[in-house]
C-alpha cells in the first residue's frame, strides 16, 4: 500500500511539473507574439558599434591538462587567456520629438549591422525605452508553434491528472467475487 501511495504522489508531481513547463512555454510564447504584433515600429539608424572584449576560450581549471600548455607548464599563478573583440550595434530612433538608443542583443566578431544602415525597431506603445531590433526577435511562426505545443502539452497534462483523480475512487468496480467483466 505504501508503494502505491508513493507511485500516485510521484505521478501527480511529474504531471504538475509538466503543467508548470506548459504554462511557462505558453506565457513566454504569448508575450513574444503580443510584443511582435502590437508593438510600434520605427526606422532606426546604426550610429556606432560598441566593442567588447570577451575571453576566446574559457579558462581551464588549475589541475587539468588543458591548463598546462608547453609554454606555461608548471608555472603557478595567474594565466592569461586570449581575448576576442565582439561588436554590438547601437541604433538610434525617434519617437515623437525624442531620440532613443537601443543596443543590439546579438554580438559578433564582425559588424552585424553596417554603420549608417537602417534597421527596424519595435517597442510597446508608450515605452520606447524598452525597444528591440526587429531582426533579433524570434520568428512569429516559431512562437505560434511554441504556443500551440505548450497548449497541447498543458491539455494532455490536465487530462492525465483528471484520469488519475477519477481512477482513485474506483479501484475494482466489479461486485464482490467477480473477477471478469463477462461474468466469469
Amino acid at each position: 500500500m505504501g508503494l502505491g501511495w508513493l507511485k500516485a504522489i510521484g505521478l501527480r508531481l511529474v504531471l504538475l511539473y509538466f503543467l508548470y513547463v506548459s504554462v511557462t512555454i505558453v506565457t513566454g510564447a504569448w508575450g513574444q507574439l503580443r510584443f511582435a504584433m502590437t508593438g510600434m515600429v520605427a526606422e532606426g539608424l546604426v550610429v556606432r558599434q560598441a566593442e567588447e572584449l570577451v575571453a576566446a576560450t574559457p579558462p581551464a581549471r588549475a589541475g587539468s591538462a588543458a591548463a598546462t600548455s608547453p609554454g606555461t607548464a608548471g608555472r603557478p599563478g595567474v594565466q592569461l587567456v586570449e581575448a576576442q573583440k565582439l561588436y554590438r550595434a547601437i541604433v538610434e530612433f525617434r519617437d515623437g520629438d525624442r531620440t532613443y538608443a537601443v543596443t543590439s542583443a546579438e554580438r559578433a566578431p564582425v559588424h552585424l549591422y553596417a554603420l549608417a544602415s537602417h534597421v527596424e525597431v519595435i517597442y510597446p506603445p508608450g515605452r520606447p525605452q524598452t525597444a528591440r531590433l526587429r531582426p533579433e526577435l524570434p520568428s512569429v511562426y516559431l512562437q505560434a508553434g511554441m504556443l500551440f505545443l505548450g497548449t497541447l502539452f498543458g491539455a494532455a497534462s490536465l487530462y492525465w491528472w483528471w484520469k488519475l483523480f477519477r481512477r482513485r475512487g474506483r479501484i475494482n468496480p466489479l461486485p464482490e467475487g467477480r473477477k471478469d467483466v463477462l461474468g466469469g
